[in-house]
């Protein structure tokens, strides 16, 4: 047996408790519909779901605090302007607008009328701008928005400086949880910042901070974080409102003055705290649904205790784990040793001890998740792309054109024959990270490469990986899950520190020439033709130049595409359709878990039945 195929096997014994059933036929869940048909709907049964916050005392009713209103729980307290998903295709659904229009470079966004926030007070025209303003330097739409200018009480618009189709949903993207009876103030200092300390970028075409800006935004943004008032007490503009914070959960109550009336009378938001606490809060049935993080034992045990009741479905996130390499850092920073790397690495094998949800991404490491490159890329295009999967013959030959040869003990050594060792740092506390990273450690050593596995804790490894001294790191990288769009995906790839490109002076333009063919390729242009592209024609030109650079630099090989297990408890609950077992293709089953409940309670597609 191969060394790390030995590992494995060890390694899968270590990641659940001492009766594994990893060898065992995973089980089969009988329970596989999601609609159900009844005349009788259960308003008062309470709902429990999964958060993530801080526990108090930590915990206010501030948005903007990382100890705040956060992520997990925003989309429950507060509504947005349209409900969004790119799939099956991309959809912005009115919430609490009635309307908008988009006609070259201005937005007009027209409010239902009507519209309240929990204290009875009206929404209007002016809390939309007011969140607005305050998300100054917090969000990319300040980058865009030359201006913004309320019309009339329902009725607002927006100037950009240049026309993008992503414009859209850099508006949508927040959550209106901003009244002006308590955030206008702040606004007015965020709109003379806007308005008088932001330049063109020459590079971009879009704007940035001056220096002065930078100094005004921070010292506002520490006075608007002072603010810390009890969650209890925040006026709501979503379905519901927060009743009481315990340290171990939230519970909401129905906005009575919310747009719609709404299925269930009280949610309960129950923390994942430890990864012990959550397993067990999971086989106590303490959720109805969650889609938190098991371990592959743990997961295939949740399977067997729910057999007959559980259903399960997985969400695609368009995020990515895989392996950054730093083009800094000798011997990574040469193509062919990369590539040899790359192509000794089986990553049929590694996908195989990721958690649940784990789907094997790009082998042709293109930068965009499988999920993408069917909506995006030509097949005809990316067939003629060099593939990466496990070939350890052509990393042999790799190796050996570049000079490099084995030792007499079956190491590499380069061309001046010397052994030099390769570091691969992860996160020691993360399954899908440290089980694969040292998998692939076994495999590469068994290979010939002299490989240093250095797992480290969460505290240090990110502020590591986005420094210079590292040389391969498991890292996030070339997600596109808020926007779904390969511009997303090349932007944070080739601004991202963890692949160690050289710094730019002020001004200058990232040039990077493909090592296998000469070509160069802008990347700064590249970013700013993808991001304004209109037609389907001129984004997949810009894609492929990206798909084209990124295969042939091999600077990230992806492993996993993520997608998370959506598990349902509650036999009572119906839910809109979907197909049990499989990565959906959905408007509601798409974005963090409460964005989707928050989708589903407003489309009127999940409650209990009696």
């Amino acid at each position: 047996m191969r060394l790390w195929a030995l590992g494995l096997v060890v390694t899968l014994g270590l990641v659940g408790c001492h009766n594994s059933t990893v060898d065992s036929a995973p089980p089969v869940l009988a329970n596989t519909e999601f609609k159900l048909e009844s005349d009788n709907i259960n308003t008062s049964k309470v709902l429990t779901t999964l958060i993530d916050i801080q526990p108090p005392p930590a915990f206010n009713g501030n948005p903007y605090d990382t100890a705040g209103i956060g992520w997990s729980i925003q989309p429950l307290v507060y509504d947005y302007l349209c409900d969004y998903s790119p799939l099956p295709e991309k959809t912005f659904k009115p919430s609490l607008l009635e309307s908008y229009e988009m006609e070259g470079t201005t937005l007009t966004l027209k409010l239902k009328d009507g519209l309240k926030w929990s204290d009875g007070t009206a929404l209007t025209a002016e809390d939309v701008i007011t969140n607005y303003y305050v998300n100054v330097g917090k969000s990319a739409f300040w980058s865009y928005a030359t201006s913004i200018e309320k019309v009339d009480d329902l009725t607002v618009k927006v100037e950009y400086v240049l026309e993008s189709p992503l414009l859209l949903n850099i508006a949508f993207t927040l959550p209106i949880m901003s009244p002006s009876a308590v955030y206008g103030e702040y606004a007015q200092e965020y709109k003379n910042i806007a308005d008088n300390y932001r330049v063109i970028n020459e590079a971009t075409g879009s704007y940035k901070m001056t220096e002065d800006g930078n100094t005004l935004l921070a010292d506002l943004n520490n006075r608007l974080l002072e603010y810390k008032p009890d969650a209890t007490e925040v006026a709501a503009s979503g379905p519901y409102m927060i009743k009481n914070v315990t340290t171990s959960e939230v519970m909401f109550e129905k906005n009575p003055h919310y747009r719609m009336d709404v299925a269930f009378d009280t949610i309960r938001g129950l923390r994942a705290g430890s990864a012990e606490a959550f397993a067990t809060s999971v086989l106590e049935e303490q959720y109805t649904l969650e889609n938190g993080g098991l371990s592959p034992d743990m997961s295939e045990q949740v399977d067997r205790r729910y057999a007959t009741t559980m259903r399960k479905i997985y969400v695609p996130e368009m995020s990515q784990i895989g392996y950054a390499f730093n083009a800094g850092k000798y011997p990574v920073s040469i193509p062919e040793v990369r590539k040899a790397m790359v192509l000794a690495t089986d990553r049929e094998i590694l996908i195989q001890i990721a958690e649940p949800g784990s789907f094997l991404s790009d082998t042709k490491n293109t930068g965009l998740v499988p999920s993408l490159i069917d909506t995006y890329a030509d097949e005809k295009f990316y067939d003629s792309l060099t593939d990466y999967s496990y070939n350890p013959d052509e990393a042999e030959r790799l190796l050996e054109s570049i000079g490099w040869s084995r030792n007499a003990q079956g190491k590499w050594q380069n061309e001046n024959s010397e052994v030099v060792q390769i570091e691969i740092a992860t996160i020691n506390s993360w399954p899908t990270f440290m089980l694969t990273a040292e998998a692939m450690s076994t495999m590469l050593q068994e290979f010939g490469f002299d490989i240093k596995y250095a797992p480290m804790e969460s505290g240090t490894v990110w502020s590591y990986l986005n420094g210079p001294d590292h040389m391969v790191g498991g890292v996030f990288l070339a997600g596109s899950g808020t926007y779904a769009h390969p511009w997303e995906a090349y932007s944070n790839l080739y601004t991202s520190p963890r692949i160690g490109l050289p710094e730019l002076e002020p001004g200058e333009d990232r040039i990077l020439e493909a090592p296998s063919t000469g070509k160069e390729y802008n990347i700064t242009e590249l970013v700013q033709e993808l991001f304004s592209a209109m037609t389907e024609e001129e984004i997949q030109a810009a894609t492929h130049e990206f798909m084209e650079l990124s295969n042939d630099l091999c600077l990230f090989m992806p492993l996993v595409e993520k997608s998370a297990p959506l598990r349902v408890y509650d036999t009572t609950l119906s839910m809109p359709e979907a197909v049990a077992g499989e990565i959906q293709q959905s408007f509601y089953y798409y974005g963090n878990m409460n964005m989707m409940l928050a989708k589903m309670i407003r489309g009127e597609q999940i409650y209990f039945v009696e």
